[in-house]
């Protein structure tokens, strides 16, 4: 490995750096990252320093070769790896590799010649020389590989048009560096008989009949045996341009005449073929009835012309109707049939028909369509040694091991989306007819997956009965979904998509069956590793081990590491299967399993996120859980919000199938991150089927709590009298339940509703009840918020001064486990009582330790950014508003802009699933014109100021308006009013 710089050699290190740059450069202006640089360069014995060494490398190459064209240095850094650029024709191995694409799609054969011969002149000596280690290796047998396959190209043409200058000394060099192959030997015994040379054509073949048998124990192929025939006077030498034997090829299936849609997919194979580069396969990968197939056979047909010497499709009937699986063996003699190749004195074992098949394809350029393949093993030997050759294969599998071993193309392919279910469907019933029933044909795609064969069976029934409406054939579907896939049921298996899914539930051992029958038990159709295992009560590794056997025959997707996902009739079909077992201990027995596993999943999730003390211990877990409690709040909200639907669905699950006391439980752990994500319906509904649940079995504590929940519902969207009944139910519930810390903290509840509704008295009467449970039970730092709560009522009857008493006592009574929410809300406390006394100097300081701390939530990352935004903004808000009242509107502008700023981000990025915004998008909408006009607004920093706080006024009133709900953005609008009641029209 060299390089030069204006004729003078460049020093380019050691061989490891050179290993470096050249994973560089065989990256061909990838971005290739840091972790794949190591994994070239030591594979598995990466020292610890690696990273550090790589970046020692990268510095010392800039230092040697310098900037490119465009002034970047050579290699530059891009995203978390490194890359090299070069102009074209920079690098030799880039121009060889030209020169070969272009051959291939060259259509004059002379213009073919001279473009390989091109390429063969930048051969000149052992590529990647001087780096060593299994990448290299590896590497270098590809390079050699394709300038075999070039250099018998070549050769191939100079024959076919008569000439044989210089093909025989190639090719002696050819076969020095690659002993074994037979199809340079052949090339090479032709060359020497059409130049004269029998008896060295003959020494040849001797020479690789002695290696093969003492290398292989094997005789040369039929192609080596007829030239041998030939030489010897058998018969005559073939006239130039001869092939072996005609190519008769299998016409490819026809195209389906109401194809439609997949045009992102047939884009991407598309630019694959124009890319011209060598591709040895492209795998075409998704589940059962996806229409891989159809898909396919589409491509091939409309590429076919652009393979002049023939199509091949062969079924390999991975999964079919047959359960039969095609041998190699089997396929290749099909494929030679269809080549024309003679049958008499064909190998019988599988390595001699791959050799003969390769030997019919070299040189040639032949689209070969491998359909329903089982695994890669039945795939490879199919595979032509020819580089004009492309091989298309489609399996439910993603073969990756045919994929890493030769580099093969993969594109899975996805279900439908609903404008392509419904084009579908518009192409077999006819555009008016789907026009004019649009809600029932989007009902269609739905009940059926948007699997393609699903919706192809439901545009059959449809087609046969005319008279039915799609209105009367949905609501039927829907009323019969108890059937499960019954009603896509058929007299040709493959088109049934009970039987089409069989096909791949028989391809699995017994262990990978009993896990995909208990899938079924989950319910919705999406999955992690540690769920399954519980369900399964396997060990997660094992459950990993099966999962990925369901990926491998298209019954799961994996879509993105340890994360599983299935259609809906899929899921239909698992639980066929499983009430079909008649085991309804076992089924009883997943779902408390996986009731368990969310119960530790959610409990610890919401301790991290809240350091909430109220929270229930778990009880007593099944055997076999594989409980993976979270750590950390960042982790604890990707969780929450990743796996929110499964929880929610859960609840239900529990309800139904008799494990109440999980039914209350699970809906409790999820009171905060729903509470956090405005989510108050979805709060109300589910503690409405935990209250149910805990009342339909007499369990005071789980009634108790699931009341809280509805009462935090209620208070949340404006409605405190109601919150009050269900506190006042909740308290007693608990109490008759015998749980006196709960019961403490239902008490704390309802005086923080009531201090809301200036009830100040029951309030504090509520705060003593707490007070004296905690004293009697603990936890002691409770009473810290006992004190809390006390303080917002004494704030609540303007009681500031003994406020501000009451909050520094707090400290006394906290802990390492003190809620930063508690926190937060109690520095809020504290600089409002400082502002409505006029002491907005404290105020400030107050309000800039709220908003450090704030700001030091780590647990908040990208994702949930809109939460930070919303908090920090509102801070921020309150903050300018005592700088400007302690008399500092330089300090207080700037702070109420990026308040606004913030609002702004909030606002525009709500939170998904909000009930607000689920609402009041078009309110929402005009707010943020409001906030624009305010940031555009350009007058003097007093009267700007003052102007500002108008404008925020009237949007928290905009808000609670249209919302019905109680906001912080309108505690703070109160506490604007309170202390600077000219701010607002009508207040004084």
């Amino acid at each position: 490995m060299r390089a030069w710089r204006d004729d003078a050699e460049l020093d380019l290190g050691s061989p490891q750096q050179k290993l470096a740059l050249a994973v560089l450069l065989l990256a061909d202006g990838r971005v290739v990252p840091v972790t794949e640089m190591i994994a070239a360069m030591w594979g598995e014995d990466a020292p610890p320093a690696a990273r550090g060494t790589v970046r020692t490398y990268v510095y010392r190459l800039r230092r040697v070769l310098g900037r490119d064209e465009s002034g970047e240095p050579v290699p530059t850094s891009a995203g978390n790896g490194y890359r090299v650029r070069l102009a074209a024709g920079r690098v030799d191995l880039g121009r060889f590799l030209g020169a070969v694409r272009a051959a291939d799609t060259a259509a004059d054969p002379e213009r073919r010649a001279e473009l390989l011969r091109t390429a063969l002149a930048e051969w000149r000596d052992r590529p990647l020389a001087g780096v060593e280690g299994a990448w290299a290796r590896r590497e270098r047998r590809r390079v050699v590989r394709l300038w075999v396959q070039a250099a018998e190209s070549w050769a191939e043409l100079e024959l076919g048009r008569g000439g044989h200058a210089g093909v025989v000394e190639r090719l002696r060099v050819v076969v020095e560096a690659e002993p074994l192959r037979e199809r340079s030997h052949e090339l090479l015994m032709r060359a020497l008989h059409q130049s004269g040379r029998p008896a060295e054509a003959l020494a040849v073949y001797e020479r690789i009949r002695v290696t093969l048998q003492d290398e292989l124990g094997v005789d040369p192929g039929p192609a080596l045996r007829e030239w041998h025939r030939r030489v010897v006077g058998a018969g005559p030498a073939p006239p130039p341009g001869a092939a072996a034997g005609p190519v008769r090829p299998t016409p490819l299936p026809a195209p389906l005449a109401v194809f439609t849609g997949r045009e992102r997919e047939l884009r991407e194979l598309d630019a694959r073929l124009d890319e011209g580069s060598a591709q040895p396969a492209i795998v075409v990968h998704g589940t059962a009835g996806v229409g891989k197939t159809t898909f396919v056979v589409q491509w091939a047909n409309r590429i076919a012309p652009r393979f002049p010497d023939g199509q091949l499709y062969v079924n390999l009937r991975g999964f079919d109707a047959e359960g039969a699986v095609r041998e190699p063996a089997d396929v290749l003699r099909e494929l030679l049939d269809g080549l024309g190749v003679a049958k008499a004195g064909r190998p019988d074992g599988v390595d001699g028909l791959v050799a003969l098949y390769r030997g019919v394809l070299a040189g040639r350029r032949v689209l070969v369509v491998l359909d329903n393949a089982r695994d890669s093993g039945q795939v490879l030997p199919l595979l032509p040694g020819s580089p004009r050759c492309l091989v298309v294969v489609t399996s439910r599998s993603a073969l990756t091991g045919l994929v890493a071993s030769t580099g093969a193309h993969m594109m899975g392919m996805r279900l439908l989306d609903m404008p392509e279910s419904v084009a579908l469907l518009a192409r077999r019933l006819g555009e008016r007819r789907v026009a004019a029933e649009s809600a029932a044909v989007r009902s269609i795609a739905a009940t059926c997956a948007h699997l393609p064969l699903a919706l192809a069976v439901a545009s059959a029934r449809i087609a046969t009965n005319p008279a039915l409406s799609l209105s009367e054939f949905s609501r039927e579907l829907a009323e019969h979904a108890e059937l499960g896939l019954d009603f896509l049921t058929g007299d040709d298996p493959r088109s049934d998509v009970r039987s089409v899914l069989s096909w791949s539930y028989r391809a699995l051992n017994r262990e990978a069956a009993r896990l995909f029958r208990l899938l079924a038990v989950l319910p919705l159709s999406q999955t992690g590793t540690a769920a399954v295992a519980s369900v399964a009560g396997l060990p997660p590794p094992r459950a990993q081990v099966l999962l990925r056997e369901l990926v491998a025959v298209g019954l799961l997707v994996e879509d993105r590491p340890g994360r599983f996902s299935w259609h809906d009739l899929l899921r239909d079909y698992s639980a066929e299967l499983l009430a079909g077992t008649g085991d309804a201990d076992e089924r009883q027995a997943a779902r408390r399993r996986l009731l368990d596993h969310y119960l530790v999943v959610t409990r610890s999730a919401t301790v991290a996120l809240s350091s909430a003390r109220d929270v229930p211990e778990l009880p007593e877990l099944a055997p076999g859980v594989s409980p993976r409690p979270v750590s950390g709040g960042r982790a604890a909200l990707e969780v929450l919000t990743s796996e929110h639907d499964t929880l929610v669905a859960l609840v239900d699950l529990a309800a139904e199938s008799g494990f109440e006391a999980h039914c209350w439980r699970i809906a409790w752990h999820l009171r905060f991150y729903l509470d956090w994500k405005s989510l108050w319906s979805s709060m109300t509904r589910i503690n409405e089927v935990a209250l149910r649940a805990a009342e339909r079995i007499g369990d005071d504590v789980g009634a108790g709590h699931a009341r809280r929940g509805l009462a935090r519902a209620a208070f949340r969207t404006g409605r405190p009298e109601l919150a009050v009944r269900h506190l006042d139910a909740a308290v007693e519930a608990l109490r008759s339940g015998r749980d006196r810390r709960a019961q403490a903290y239902a008490h704390l509840q309802a005086s923080a509703n009531l201090s809301a509704l200036d009830r100040v008295e029951l309030a504090l009467a509520h705060a003593e009840q707490a007070s004296a449970i905690f004293r009697e039970v603990g936890p002691r730092a409770a009473q810290g918020t006992v004190l809390m709560h006390v303080a917002f009522a004494k704030m609540r009857s303007g009681e500031y001064r003994e406020a501000i008493g009451l909050i520094g006592e707090i400290s006394g009574f906290e802990d390492d486990s003190a809620p930063v929410a508690e926190l937060v809300f109690r520095l809020d406390m504290l600089s409002d009582a400082h502002d409505r006394l006029g002491e907005h100097g404290k105020s400030v300081e107050v309000h800039e330790r709220e908003i450090r701390i704030l700001r030091e939530m780590e647990i908040f990352d990208d994702h949930h950014a809109a939460f930070l935004d919303e908090k920090i903004s509102l801070a921020m808000f309150t903050l300018a508003r005592s700088l400007f009242l302690a008399g500092r509107p330089d300090r207080a502008v700037p702070v109420q802009r990026e308040a606004f700023a913030r609002l702004r981000s909030f606002l525009a990025a709500p939170k998904a699933g909000s009930d607000f915004w689920a609402s009041e998008g078009g309110r929402v909408d005009r707010l943020l014109g409001s906030i624009d006009l305010v940031l555009a607004d350009d007058r003097p920093d007093a009267v700007w100021f003052v102007e500002s706080v108008r404008v925020f006024d009237s949007i928290a009133t905009a808000l609670v308006d249209g919302a019905g709900v109680v906001t912080d953005m309108v505690n703070v609008r109160d506490r604007n009013r309170a202390v600077w009641p000219e701010t607002h029209p009508g207040v004084a």
